[in-house]
């Protein structure tokens, strides 16, 4: 075994005096003094030291994950199972149309180049879809809307010049726009359109976002007066779609 002195510890520094004395109690007077308590200090410690670890904890670890509260469905307000079969086999077709229809346009060079707002562009979006640089909010009546505003639905030639990554900032704008001003059945249309515009497998910022957009409408859903109110079928549908076809079925209803 080598010694300090010939083995990983040998001084990087030379230190004069290591013999010399001195009171641990009052602070080094000088440069040197201070390096000469340090190579005490390192003469002490032991070269090999082994952890006391308890191998029981190891064994029972526990990971804690933290998600916002889903509200559960009034009675009568969640769809049948049947319901939203229909739907997802109804929301698979339209995006096997889109994509054929892509894929048309593509082939024969065809361009739809519909002027749209840059993807950074919130207020450019926000006036698009909504016809003003603020989104209704949900306790305006859709007379008051409509002799207002202007909204662009989202149409097929809008949607087809997007770019997967302007559908993403979109889907964004819509769910902070949701979270902050409530949601209309117009606005459903958006979310649907922007759903058959998602690609799968979904990359992670997409996935967090329809699950936000889940949970926000099951919890506006939870909130509605009564069943007859014309948020209820867009929003079990936009529930339905996230759960059963992006395959997030911790969010399904029971049907």
């Amino acid at each position: 075994m080598l010694s300090d002195s010939e083995g990983l510890q040998d001084a990087v520094l030379p230190v004069a005096g290591d013999d010399e004395e001195f009171d641990l109690d009052i602070p080094p007077t000088s440069g040197m003094e201070y390096l000469r308590r340090v190579q005490n200090e390192a003469k002490q410690c032991q070269t090999i030291v082994v952890a006391d670890v308890d191998a029981e904890k190891l064994r029972k670890q526990t990971v804690k994950v933290y998600q916002s509260r889903v509200l559960p469905p009034p009675s009568g307000y969640a769809p049948s199972l049947q319901w939203q079969l229909h739907q997802v086999a109804d929301f698979a077709h339209v995006r096997q149309k889109l994509a054929r229809y892509k894929a048309t346009m593509k082939k024969n060079k065809i361009k739809q180049a519909p002027t749209l707002p840059a993807d950074d562009d919130v207020e450019g979006w926000c006036k698009l879809c909504f016809g003003r640089l603020k989104p209704p909010s949900m306790c305006e009546t859709r007379n008051q809307e409509d002799e207002t505003w202007e909204r662009t639905a989202p149409l097929l030639s809008i949607m087809c010049a997007m770019n997967q990554t302007t559908v993403l900032d979109v889907l964004e704008y819509h769910v902070n726009w949701f979270e902050a001003t409530g949601f209309t059945p117009e606005q459903g249309q958006w979310f649907y359109a922007l759903l058959c515009c998602l690609e799968k497998p979904l990359i992670p910022e997409a996935c967090s976002l329809i699950r936000e957009l889940a949970r926000n409408s099951a919890n506006l859903r939870a909130s509605l007066e009564n069943s007859v109110d014309a948020r209820l079928i867009p929003l079990n549908l936009i529930i339905c779609l996230v759960s059963r076809y992006f395959n997030q079925m911790d969010l399904a209803d029971d049907g």
